[in-house]
């Protein structure tokens, strides 16, 4: 038998690729299954998921959490592969337990790493093929060559997207997989959950700062800490609209600033009520002084100074705080890539139309979720459905 020919070979040995290749070989022990990774070794990426803890799918997963080229198709993968069967999987399969903080599904002992070792460990058979950069995917017979040498009746490309390039995922596979599925399949690479950059000189002063908030942009809104810093802003609520925003910019569309509203527990009139009453009750002090106790004195002070100084301009100022954008910080800040492979390129099992025996999944599709679980529970989900697909075929055989 020769040793370089392969019934499925998987180009990435992250979250997708290494759940392809433990669905593969639970199901069919037999099959023979090659790994090409650049990295040393599996799942760098995986390993500083959610600082290191693995929040791994979310107990509200539905497609108006992703952005994506084609719904249907998204809807029926996630219907398919719904948390339920991912925690399952993850607990009946590969031994992690799963524990709960609210709707966020993490592994019991909030180590990506348990994540990762479980998968490997699930891979028997397997050979993985670490330090390789695939350069090659070359249509022969009923398979492919892959970089001159190795033949596969299937190939499997869960290479990522651009986020963190630092850990191998640098979009170098997307002009193979362009060639492969023709020159308009690729959606345009945007970086996503990203942080925003302001031009506003006196959001440089407030670096550092956190506060509770409601931040709007183009009609969204999102509801938790924002993060001043030198550059702009971050923090979940404004990583959650910063997709958004990047693919307005690229489709010329204007989003030139954040509303954030500073204290989202009152209305309007409350606001200008609750000033009022701490402004009379220390007049000895300055408008920011008399207002620390209400929000963070470097806050209050930057609020004041874009204000006429009466309580109703300063309420109205805390309730919509407009952050000038100029962009955002690049994909190595970036937490998961928009754009990709258009999923109108595949079919139902995530394989090119143009091209039998070519798979996709995870970050490598046109498909990015918000935060809280929805990314990697699209790299499990997309990675079932390959290996269900590729096994389905060869049951055909």
């Amino acid at each position: 038998m020769n040793n370089n020919i392969y019934d499925v070979l998987i180009i990435g040995a992250g979250a997708s690729g290494l759940m392809c290749a433990s669905s593969l070989v639970r199901e069919y022990p037999s099959i023979r299954v090659l790994v090409i990774d650049k990295n040393g070794k599996a799942g760098r990426k995986l390993l500083a998921t959610g600082n290191g803890r693995c929040n791994f799918t979310n107990l509200n997963i539905a497609s108006s959490c992703y952005n994506t080229d084609d719904v249907r198709k998204l809807t029926k993968i996630l219907h398919s592969f719904n948390s339920k069967k991912i925690i399952d999987y993850f607990e009946k399969k590969l031994g992690v337990v799963a524990d709960y903080k609210g709707d966020l599904v993490y592994p019991i002992t909030y180590q990506s790493k348990t994540v990762a070792d479980a998968l490997e460990a699930s891979c028997k058979g397997v050979r993985f093929l670490y330090n390789t950069e695939v350069t090659s995917v070359v249509k022969k017979d009923i398979g492919y060559f892959i970089n001159g040498m190795y033949e596969a009746h299937n190939v499997v490309f869960a290479c990522g997207g651009v986020s963190y390039p630092e850990l191998g995922s640098n979009g170098s596979l997307y002009p193979i997989i362009r060639g492969l599925a023709g020159e308009d399949s690729i959606e345009r690479l945007i970086p996503s959950l990203v942080p925003l950059k302001s031009s506003d000189k006196d959001i440089k002063a407030l670096a550092g700062i956190r506060q509770e908030c409601t931040v709007r942009l183009n009609g969204a809104a999102e509801k938790g800490e924002i993060l001043f810093a030198e550059y702009g802003v971050s923090g979940i609520c404004v990583m959650q609209l910063s997709g958004n925003y990047n693919r307005s910019i690229a489709a010329g569309k204007k989003a030139g600033f954040l509303s954030v509203d500073l204290l989202p527990s009152m209305d309007a009139k409350r606001k200008i009520l609750k000033i009022e009453e701490l402004m009379r009750a220390f007049p000895d002090r300055s408008p920011e002084d008399a207002l620390s106790g209400l929000l963070k004195k470097p806050l209050a002070s930057v609020v004041v100074g874009r204000s006429d100084g009466t309580p109703a301009d300063i309420a109205r100022i805390a309730g919509d705080f407009r952050i000038n954008l100029i962009g955002s910080l690049g994909f190595e800040n970036a937490q998961v890539t928009s754009g990709g492979l258009k999923l109108k390129k595949v079919n139902d099992g995530l394989e090119l139309l143009n091209c039998p025996g070519i798979y996709v999944c995870g970050e490598a599709l046109n498909v990015d979720g918000i935060c809280g679980g929805y990314n990697l529970h699209w790299a499990w989900a997309s990675a079932l459905t390959v290996a269900d697909s590729i096994l389905e075929d060869m049951d055909g055989i």
